[in-house]
Order: structure tokens, then C-alpha cells, then sequence
């Protein structure tokens, strides 16, 4: 258009063309500038630890009071070591649980056992195979052997037993104190006593 001056505008200066439009045109809409965007923050390089793994929590004892135990088991440990010696000795001094490891297999039990004390008025017992029967000899304190006459000797046939008890009127009124020597002399039931019959030695010894 003829009188109407265009204004020369800077590539890349926004304000010179503005400043130009008011100059011309004073009612032209003046652009506005756009605004830079603020700059981004810096990245965080900074690695961040991870929290080191937790300890297992420790396992509560399983025997919280160890000296209570142990002196549980001493306890109990003596309780029964007292018990075996308790039993053991009542058999010795009643004439039970004799060492049958020194019995032939034909003699079942003897009493008195072998070096077991026996009082003054006593019983001599064997204890054959059922099948048996026998005679004793004894050998006294400061006396020589005697066999047990037949009319003194106690027997239960069906069993095997035969026995002898001090009194008056016996061989042996009683058991002096000292050493006593018996001889169980055996054979079958069914046969005659024959010459040279088997037989089970062993002692006792008897008291005051």
C-alpha cells in the first residue's frame, strides 16, 4: 500500500518487531514473548545404600535351667544305683538270687548259698531238676562229714527237693559259728543210687 512503511524486523529479535507494529500500527495486537522454561533440576546420581539384611533373631534354649537338669539325672542316677543295691543285698541276706552261673544245670538252687551266713537254727535246702533225687553230707565246724540220715531229711519228691534243719534231736542241734562244707549227692528218680553219683559241693558260713 502507497505511504504505508514496513518496518524491517531482526530475525530472532521478537521485541524489534513489536516496537515496528506500535510505531505503524498502534492498535495491532502485540505478540507476546514466550517464556524460556526454567531449567530441569540435575538428575540425582547419588545411589542410595540398601538397608543391610536383618540378623535372624536367636532361637531360645532349649534347656533354659541346665544345672536343674543336671542335678535331676544325679539325682535319679543315685535313686537307682541305691535301688539295684538295696535289691542286691536283700537277696543275699534271704538267700534269693544266689550265683547260678556255679550251678550244674541238674541243681536248680541251694540254700544257704555259696558263702552266704546263715543263722544258728537254719535250713540246708537243694533244689534238684524234678526229675532227681539225692542225699546231703554235710561237714561240720571241728566235726567230720556226716550224710543226713534219711529219717531227718525233708523231701518234696514231685519237685526235686530235699532239705535239713538243725534241732534238737538232729545230727546238728545248730549252726556253730565258722565254715560248713556240703556235698549234694544226685541221680535220676526212676533209677537206683548208683556207686558213684554226681554231686555239687559249695560252703556257707554261719554266724553267731
Amino acid at each position: 500500500m502507497a505511504g504505508l512503511a514496513i518496518p524491517k524486523t531482526v530475525p530472532g529479535t521478537p521485541g524489534a518487531t513489536a516496537a515496528a507494529l506500535r510505531q505503524t500500527r498502534p492498535d495491532a495486537p502485540v505478540p507476546s514473548t514466550p517464556m524460556a522454561a526454567p531449567p530441569l533440576p540435575p538428575a540425582d546420581t547419588t545411589t542410595t545404600p540398601s538397608p543391610a539384611p536383618r540378623a535372624p533373631a536367636p532361637k531360645p534354649p532349649l534347656i533354659t535351667h541346665p544345672g536343674r537338669v543336671l542335678t535331676v539325672v544325679l539325682t535319679v542316677g543315685l535313686v537307682i544305683t541305691l535301688g539295684i543295691w538295696a535289691i542286691s543285698t536283700s537277696q543275699t541276706e534271704t538267700g534269693v538270687g544266689r550265683n547260678v552261673a556255679t550251678l550244674p544245670s541238674a541243681v536248680q538252687s541251694v540254700s544257704p548259698g555259696p558263702g552266704e551266713l546263715a543263722r544258728p537254727q537254719d535250713t540246708i535246702t537243694v533244689d534238684l531238676r524234678d526229675d532227681l533225687t539225692g542225699v546231703l553230707i554235710i561237714e561240720p565246724v571241728g566235726r567230720a562229714a556226716f550224710e543226713v540220715p534219711e529219717d531227718q531229711t525233708e523231701r518234696v519228691v514231685p519237685l526235686g527237693q530235699l532239705s535239713f534243719r538243725t534241732g534238737k534231736g538232729q545230727e546238728l542241734e545248730k549252726f556253730d559259728p565258722g565254715v560248713y562244707r556240703v556235698t549234694v549227692l544226685y541221680w535220676p528218680q526212676a533209677k537206683p543210687r548208683p556207686d558213684n553219683p554226681a554231686a555239687y559241693k559249695w560252703e556257707f558260713r554261719a554266724g553267731a
